[in-house]
C-alpha cells in the first residue's frame, strides 16, 4: 500500500513539474514575442553559461544594447512575478552577463537587464509588464 501510495505521489509530481514547465515555456515565448514586436531582436533562449542561465538575451532596436532578461510567469491571479527575483538570480545573471561581455564580438555592446513578469490567470488574457532596466550589475 506504501508502495502504491509513493507511486502516485510521484505521478503527481511529474505531472506539476510539467505543467510548470509548460507555463514558463508559454510565458517565454509570450516575453520574446513582445520584445520582437518592440523590434528587438533575439539572440538567445534559455541560454546557460556554467550554472547560470538567461531566460532570453535580445538586442534592443537601435542595436547597441544586449538585454538580459528573466521572465517571470505565475497563474495565480493574485501573484506578483517580479517579486520571485531574488539576489541569487540578480546574481547569477550578472556573472552570466559578465562572462558574454568578455568574448570580443560583444565588447562593444552594453548590457542591461530586464524582467518580465507575466501573468497567465485561467480564463483572462495574458498581462505582461515589462521592467526596463531592472537593475544594474554592481547592485546585484
Amino acid at each position: 500500500m506504501q508502495e502504491l501510495r509513493g507511486t502516485i505521489d510521484a505521478l503527481r509530481a511529474q505531472r506539476r513539474a510539467r505543467a510548470r514547465r509548460e507555463l514558463c515555456t508559454r510565458g517565454e515565448s509570450l516575453a520574446a514575442k513582445h520584445l520582437a514586436d518592440l523590434g528587438y531582436i533575439e539572440l538567445a533562449r534559455n541560454l546557460r553559461i556554467g550554472h547560470d542561465e538567461a531566460d532570453l538575451v535580445m538586442l534592443t532596436p537601435c542595436g547597441r544594447t544586449l538585454v538580459i532578461v528573466e521572465v517571470k510567469t505565475r497563474s495565480d491571479p493574485g501573484a506578483r512575478p517580479e517579486e520571485r527575483i531574488d539576489h541569487g538570480k540578480r546574481s547569477s545573471l550578472t556573472r552570466l552577463a559578465r562572462t558574454l561581455a568578455e568574448q570580443p564580438a560583444l565588447r562593444p555592446f552594453l548590457v542591461r537587464f530586464d524582467v518580465l513578469a507575466i501573468l497567465l490567470a485561467p480564463d483572462a488574457e495574458p498581462e505582461l509588464v515589462h521592467f526596463n532596466d531592472a537593475w544594474e550589475a554592481g547592485s546585484a
